[in-house]
């Protein structure tokens, strides 16, 4: 049975389609079988994947506005076994059409039912709490939270929470949801701690590995992923290390 996992945090430039793309791409090496879903208009993971937004005709917003086939979506990428549902800024008229829906929260989730089957399914979401963000929590089994190891990266974390345990009728448990620190610098030591201290009540939920500040990873973000950018570099180890945490955790 496939996982579906959103990676969420309202607050951008965490790491959040960072850690979708390498996490994904990463796991398809490994050969399993994978979806990344771009559920943010500005595209930031189809682009991060090298395909521009020009080079498709349909998107994520069809296949929810326009009912358009979720399979005529999907596009192989550069990676083997790591397939793309790529997004388009029309994504944010989706947003505006269905808040007066009802059931607009299943939206996503019904189109997902015809999708064919992968052993992992990622959905990046936008850096919101907003519709298309419900329907990401409502279809996922699995939420990570990117966070920014500084000291305002916890603003907003509690709220993010408490919406999860919302749309999951609060039947959420630590398993169901993880914290992933990135940026992390260990010669912070004094912000290092503070944060640390303030994640305390969430220890349970927090991935152990840390995703290190690295400029190669910035530079892959340019349309290839960290391993085969450079594949030596402190953030591909780290993203190694965290698929392996991932695939111990789903077990």
């Amino acid at each position: 049975m496939q996982k579906i996992i959103a990676i969420i945090n309202q607050k951008g430039g965490v790491g959040k389609t960072t850690t979708t793309i390498n996490l994904a791409a990463g796991l398809a090496i490994e050969g399993k079988k994978v979806l990344i879903i771009d559920f943010d208009p500005q595209a930031h993971a189809t682009i991060g994947l090298g395909v521009d937004p020009s080079d498709y005709k349909t998107a994520i917003s069809d296949v929810l506005l326009r009912k358009k086939g979720i399979q005529d979506a999907i596009l192989e990428t550069k990676v083997k076994n790591l397939y793309l549902l790529p997004s388009h800024i029309h994504l944010d008229r989706v947003e505006q059409q269905l808040t007066p829906e009802l059931f607009r929260e299943t939206f996503l989730h019904k189109a997902m039912r015809v999708i064919p089957e992968y052993d992992f399914i990622f959905i990046d979401c936008r850096p919101t709490l907003g519709v298309l963000t419900i329907n990401a929590l409502y279809a996922s089994a699995l939420v990570i939270v990117p966070c920014e190891v500084g000291r305002y990266a916890l603003e907003g974390l509690s709220d993010l929470l408490d919406t999860v345990d919302q749309v999951k009728n609060g039947e959420t448990n630590n398993k169901q949801i993880r914290i992933l620190l990135t940026k992390y610098e260990q010669r912070n030591t004094v912000s290092n701690e503070w944060v640390l201290n303030q994640l305390e009540r969430y220890k349970d939920m927090l991935f152990s590995v840390k995703i290190r500040k690295n400029e190669a990873i910035n530079q892959s973000m340019a349309q290839e992923t960290i391993f085969t950018f450079k594949p030596d570099s402190p953030g591909a180890q780290d993203y190694k290390q965290l698929i392996q945490e991932f695939l111990n955790l789903c077990q």
